[in-house]
Protein backbone atom coordinates (compact mmCIF):
# COMPACT_ATOMS: atom_id res chain seq x y z
CA UNK A 1 0.00 0.00 0.00
CA UNK A 2 1.20 3.48 -0.60
CA UNK A 3 1.69 5.88 1.75
CA UNK A 4 -0.72 9.39 1.72
CA UNK A 5 1.31 12.59 2.52
CA UNK A 6 0.13 16.15 3.62
CA UNK A 7 2.03 18.90 1.99
CA UNK A 8 3.20 21.13 4.93
CA UNK A 9 2.42 24.53 5.45
CA UNK A 10 5.11 26.87 4.42
CA UNK A 11 4.33 30.37 3.91
CA UNK A 12 5.98 31.77 0.23
CA UNK A 13 6.32 35.11 -1.75
CA UNK A 14 4.13 35.49 -4.64
CA UNK A 15 4.23 37.93 -7.69
CA UNK A 16 1.83 38.99 -10.29
CA UNK A 17 3.45 39.72 -13.76
CA UNK A 18 2.30 43.09 -13.69
CA UNK A 19 4.32 43.41 -10.04
CA UNK A 20 7.38 41.52 -11.87
CA UNK A 21 7.57 44.10 -15.00
CA UNK A 22 7.20 47.10 -11.80
CA UNK A 23 10.36 45.32 -10.40
CA UNK A 24 11.81 44.86 -13.38
CA UNK A 25 11.66 48.64 -14.67
CA UNK A 26 13.04 49.93 -11.37
CA UNK A 27 16.03 47.43 -11.33
CA UNK A 28 16.75 47.36 -15.48
CA UNK A 29 19.80 49.28 -16.79
CA UNK A 30 17.95 48.26 -20.28
CA UNK A 31 14.54 48.92 -21.16
CA UNK A 32 13.52 48.39 -24.82
CA UNK A 33 9.30 49.87 -26.08
CA UNK A 34 8.54 50.69 -21.96
CA UNK A 35 9.30 47.07 -20.67
CA UNK A 36 12.62 45.94 -18.62
CA UNK A 37 15.01 43.80 -21.38
CA UNK A 38 17.32 42.22 -18.83
CA UNK A 39 17.32 42.61 -15.09
CA UNK A 40 18.06 40.48 -11.32
CA UNK A 41 15.11 39.48 -9.75
CA UNK A 42 16.03 38.08 -5.96
CA UNK A 43 19.51 37.14 -7.41
CA UNK A 44 18.28 35.98 -10.61
CA UNK A 45 19.54 36.94 -14.12
CA UNK A 46 16.02 37.56 -15.71
CA UNK A 47 15.38 38.16 -19.85
CA UNK A 48 12.82 39.19 -21.87
CA UNK A 49 11.01 36.98 -24.66
CA UNK A 50 8.44 39.43 -25.85
CA UNK A 51 6.12 41.99 -24.17
CA UNK A 52 3.80 38.99 -22.45
CA UNK A 53 6.87 36.62 -21.50
CA UNK A 54 10.20 36.90 -19.46
CA UNK A 55 12.11 33.88 -19.24
CA UNK A 56 13.68 32.91 -15.40
CA UNK A 57 16.17 30.20 -14.72
CA UNK A 58 14.69 27.98 -12.39
CA UNK A 59 15.81 24.85 -10.65
CA UNK A 60 14.53 22.76 -13.74
CA UNK A 61 15.77 24.58 -16.74
CA UNK A 62 14.64 27.90 -18.27
CA UNK A 63 10.78 28.68 -17.21
CA UNK A 64 8.14 30.85 -19.01
CA UNK A 65 6.70 33.71 -16.75
CA UNK A 66 3.35 35.73 -18.57
CA UNK A 67 0.22 37.01 -17.30
CA UNK A 68 -1.57 33.95 -16.79
CA UNK A 69 1.35 33.27 -14.22
CA UNK A 70 2.17 33.85 -10.52
CA UNK A 71 5.87 34.06 -9.77
CA UNK A 72 6.78 31.88 -6.73
CA UNK A 73 9.57 32.61 -4.39
CA UNK A 74 10.60 28.95 -2.85
CA UNK A 75 11.60 28.32 0.74
CA UNK A 76 15.15 28.19 -0.64
CA UNK A 77 15.29 31.46 -2.57
CA UNK A 78 14.54 29.85 -5.67
CA UNK A 79 11.83 30.77 -8.24
CA UNK A 80 9.42 29.41 -10.69
CA UNK A 81 5.85 30.03 -12.39
CA UNK A 82 2.81 28.53 -11.28
CA UNK A 83 -0.60 28.88 -13.47
CA UNK A 84 -3.28 31.38 -12.05
CA UNK A 85 -5.63 29.05 -11.17
CA UNK A 86 -3.05 26.23 -9.88
CA UNK A 87 -1.74 29.05 -7.57
CA UNK A 88 -5.49 29.84 -6.61
CA UNK A 89 -6.20 26.15 -5.75
CA UNK A 90 -3.32 25.68 -4.02
CA UNK A 91 -2.59 28.97 -2.19
CA UNK A 92 -4.14 31.72 0.36
CA UNK A 93 -3.86 34.82 0.79
CA UNK A 94 -2.07 35.64 4.35
CA UNK A 95 -3.23 39.00 5.85
CA UNK A 96 -0.81 42.29 6.42
CA UNK A 97 -0.95 42.05 9.96
CA UNK A 98 -0.34 37.92 9.77
CA UNK A 99 3.42 39.22 8.16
Amino acid sequence: MMGQYVKKPIVIEAITFEEFVKHGLANAENIVDGKPWAFKYKGHAITHEDDSCYLLPTLEGIMRFTPEDMLITGVKGEIYSCKLDIFEETYDKIAEDEN
